[in-house]
């Protein structure tokens, strides 16, 4: 898969369109092709899709949810303004409205921040990918931003179940000097749920994909793919002996990447591992992370989050709510 591909995700009979290529030309998905017994893979209420459109508006000096689209089961709640240290960030909490990703589910989200605009995205709770029997599950994520625009995607942890298959893609389409903040934590399994739950996953495939423009060569591009059934994640030189996996990207205009590096640093103790890498081609900054409990790498990714808000918006982040 290339640049070329740069889905569109505009409307939701394009974005399941994008969805089958995506999965058509994935060779890792060739052992989860089979349909489940019960409802069809993609069909009603298992094909999910959301468009959220943020426009600056320039007569309340604030960004505004312009236009949104859903099919259950996702689902949006309207813009709210909870960010005292930016008062005219729009914050949006995405909702599954059946409370978990299952087999044969077919998932696209398409996010526009327009010229000037300021959002930040969230989940209202962790992400949980249910066991699977049959099939797989996907997730097409598609990021665009316009002129001296800010987006953050933040959503909670990723939580693997056993034998879950679940992939996902996204892509992103920013000019210079716009700023992007995409963090994800993975989570494999319920740490006392059952005994074959920890890395019991069968599949996790997450790519990456950068650009300046629509169809234009890539910045960069990633894909992680595990298999513990394959690979054992447990040992030195991958996980060592570490259970969560946090990555954060910061998308920002090259001015920023030097000073911005060299204040986040590195370090590892016995609870967590963490190191910030320049990007390809100045796209950015990459934070990985690795701990022992999510609360832990949660806190050092917020660190990261307020640091890149304190050198581009000249303000951190404000204190956490108590509630989350």
């Amino acid at each position: 898969m290339n640049a070329a591909f740069c889905p569109d995700c505009s409307s939701f009979p394009r974005a399941r369109a994008a969805l089958s290529r995506m999965e058509e030309g994935a060779a890792e998905l060739a052992p989860y092709r089979d349909e489940p017994l019960a409802m069809k893979s993609a069909a009603v209420g298992k094909a999910g899709y959301l468009r959220l459109d943020f426009r600056h508006d320039a007569r309340f000096g604030r960004t505004v949810l312009a236009d949104l689209d859903r099919r259950a089961p996702l689902i949006a709640q309207k813009a709210l303004y909870w960010e005292e240290s930016q008062p005219g960030m729009a914050c949006v909490i995405t909702i599954a409205a059946t409370g978990c990703i299952v087999q044969g589910d077919r998932l696209a989200m398409d996010v526009h921040a327009g010229e000037g605009a300021r959002a930040l995205v969230t989940t209202q709770s962790a992400t949980k990918v249910h066991v699977m029997e049959h099939n797989h599950a996907s997730n097409l994520q598609r990021f665009r931003l316009e002129e001296e625009s800010w987006l953050e995607y933040v959503p909670d942890p990723l939580i693997l179940h056993r034998h879950a298959r679940y992939m996902q893609d996204t892509w992103v389409t920013l000019p210079e000097s716009a700023c992007f903040l995409y963090g994800e934590i993975l989570m494999p399994g319920r740490r006392w749920h059952h005994e074959e739950e920890l890395f019991g996953f069968d599949l996790y495939s997450a790519g990456m994909h950068v650009c300046r423009e629509e169809g234009g060569a890539p910045l960069f591009e990633e894909r992680l793919v595990l298999e513990p059934g394959v690979t054992d994640f447990c040992g030195a030189g991958v996980m060592a002996g570490f259970e969560v996996f946090g990555s954060m990207f910061a998308l920002l205009p090259r001015r920023f990447v030097s000073e911005l590096k060299a204040a986040a640093g590195c370090g590892v103790t016995k609870d967590l591992a963490f190191g910030v890498l320049e990007l390809p081609n100045g796209a950015g900054l990459a934070l990985r992370v690795l701990g022992h409990g999510v609360e832990q790498v949660q806190a050092n990714m917020r660190a990261f989050r307020s640091l890149v808000r304190e050198h581009v918006l000249g303000r951190p982040l404000p204190p956490e709510f108590l509630w989350r």
